[in-house]
């Protein structure tokens, strides 16, 4: 099989060395053919070896290495994150698709993220539009492929999301619906506003479109007049939340 030509970026000259080293022993299918330390080396490496993946430390003393992939035409090739700890850009690469792994790197999980990479084909172009959006619009609004295209959408303008079998079905203010393959769990990292609550594995409510004058403990009732009940479940704890 045909190794992966991988390109190393991180600042820290030992990081850069023990994410070659462990590389080198424990991913046999991958060859590391270079590394780089910042943006513009970064960017000139890439063109020039022309990898198929790129390790990438989140962090830089000039930046980030978001800033490596805004300066390319185009994302032709795969990339694993790696990160001491950002939270915010943990969750927006995770509901992107992109692989992200934590320093100090664990074996298995970098075994893991690598045979991933290798068998699965993810649009980084798509992918990196998406962490872009999320993380420039500070998790206000969320990315979501339709028919159409990928869109992005303001969390204010969503009054409820349900679980279906497909994915989920995210329903706004103005009447509208969208459907996402993507379950509601994944829209937990990041709708990370405290307007929105889950109130059971299937639903997620913006709290601040409901109407409590109107709305019961069993059934729910939105300021664009839309009813949602969800037959046994019990509503009052967001009364309490909407408190």
């Amino acid at each position: 099989m045909k190794k992966l030509r991988a390109l190393v970026v991180d600042d820290e000259l030992k990081s850069r060395e023990v994410i070659k080293s462990l590389i080198d022993a424990f991913c046999p299918e991958v060859n590391v053919v270079g590394t780089a330390e910042d943006i513009a080396g970064s960017i000139s490496a890439i063109e020039s070896l022309k990898p198929d993946l790129v390790f990438l430390d989140i962090s830089l003393k000039e930046g980030d290495s978001f800033q490596i992939l805004q300066q390319l035409d185009e994302i032709d090739f795969n990339i694993i994150f790696v990160t001491a700890y950002d939270e915010y850009s943990i969750k927006a690469l995770k509901y992107s698709g992109i692989k992200c792994l934590l320093k100090p790197l664990d074996i298995e999980e970098l075994q893991t993220a690598v045979k991933e990479v290798a068998q699965q084909s993810t649009n980084m172009n798509t992918a990196y539009k998406m962490v872009n959006g999320i993380l420039k619009s500070g998790f206000k609004k969320i990315p979501v492929i339709t028919s159409s295209g990928l869109q992005f959408t303001s969390i204010k303008d969503i009054t409820y999301i349900k679980q279906t079998q497909e994915g989920s079905n995210i329903h706004f203010k103005e009447g509208q619906m969208v459907k996402s393959k993507r379950r509601i769990s994944e829209f937990d990292d990041i709708i990370v506003s405290e307007q929105f609550k889950r109130v059971d594995s299937d639903f997620m409510v913006n709290l601040e479109l409901l109407d409590p004058s109107e709305s019961t403990k069993k059934q729910l009732v939105f300021k664009n007049g839309v009813r949602l009940d969800i037959g046994t479940y019990d509503f009052s704890r967001l009364f309490d939340w909407l408190r």
